[in-house]
């Protein structure tokens, strides 16, 4: 397996990381066999991610997640503040041919925002890019 390195001196690092991300892209290489090696928790807002654990606890108290929830939950947290596409998301989570089919993502991610979200209809964390995919945002803890 070959090894990329970048060095640029005059942009930030979220240009780098996406730009990174389409040459892979372009290449047909996945890096998403990489995603489970990140075994850290995770906090964002009230949420602590435990990977290691298949655990997500929100205040203290644990919530219930299908696999396929967690698994689009940790994949948008290890990949914070940046915009997956759907396609990105569905193959990491079904490890298959994206057929195009948003809808089967769609469900998930609303199923998901009512556990976890205060008020789903108002996402805090979990925010949807029309046309493109979904974010997850940083949130300060109160």
């Amino acid at each position: 397996m070959g090894k990329l390195i970048v060095l640029s001196l005059d942009e930030s690092e979220k240009n780098i990381y996406d730009k990174i991300l389409e040459i892979v892209s372009k290449a047909d290489i996945s890096i998403d066999r990489e995603v489970d090696a990140c075994l850290d928790e995770i906090q964002i807002g009230e949420l602590l991610i435990i990977p290691e654990q298949h655990r997500v606890l929100r205040q203290g108290k644990e919530v219930n997640l299908t696999n396929i929830e967690f698994r689009i939950l940790y994949m948008l947290a290890i990949h914070q503040g940046i915009t997956l596409s759907k396609e990105k998301i569905y193959n990491y989570v079904w490890n298959g041919e994206y057929l195009q089919d948003d809808s089967n993502i769609t469900s998930h991610v609303r199923r998901l925002r009512k556990k976890i979200e205060n008020d789903p209809s108002q996402p805090e964390y979990i925010q949807t890019v029309r046309g493109v995919g979904y974010k997850i945002n940083s949130v300060k803890r109160e």
